[in-house]
């Protein structure tokens, strides 16, 4: 129907309009998550076509404060998305990637206030010594 032959431009603009333009309605289930923490109220929706071709997932933050990404979070976040999308290779990754930030999470803490230390007295060849420390840590 696109490429047949057209004689008249505003038939191929009305086809055009109607191949974009149109409202397309995507059936499917949608999932709405809430909950609060440390940085205010969250809202999480997700939605999976009934075919599984098409999904989407979205977070909303209702804070006044500015959020603090937190790379656990993140992480976490992102574990959640591969085990929707049935990557379970990176899942573990995460999952081990995680265990070990939360093991490790004071003594980061302490390092990463010390690399803060450092860069502010400019003595970089101890920036980069804790750098490293907490890279082995993660």
């Amino acid at each position: 129907m696109l490429f047949r032959n057209f004689h008249n431009l505003n038939r191929l603009f009305r086809d055009f309009d109607d191949l974009f333009f149109e409202n397309p309605t995507l059936k499917g289930k949608e999932k709405i998550q809430t909950g609060i923490d440390e940085d205010g109220e969250w809202e999480k929706r997700s939605f999976v076509s009934d075919s599984g071709l098409f999904s989407y997932s979205f977070i909303t933050r209702k804070s006044n404060k500015p959020h603090k990404t937190n790379e656990i979070e993140s992480l976490k976040l992102e574990l959640e998305q591969c085990v929707e999308k049935q990557d379970f290779e990176r899942a573990v990754e995460l999952r081990d990637k995680i265990k070990l930030l939360e093991e490790n999470k004071e003594e980061l803490s302490k390092l990463n206030e010390e690399l803060e230390e450092a860069i502010q007295k400019q003595d970089f060849e101890k920036a980069i010594e804790v750098r490293d420390k907490i890279k082995s840590l993660k």
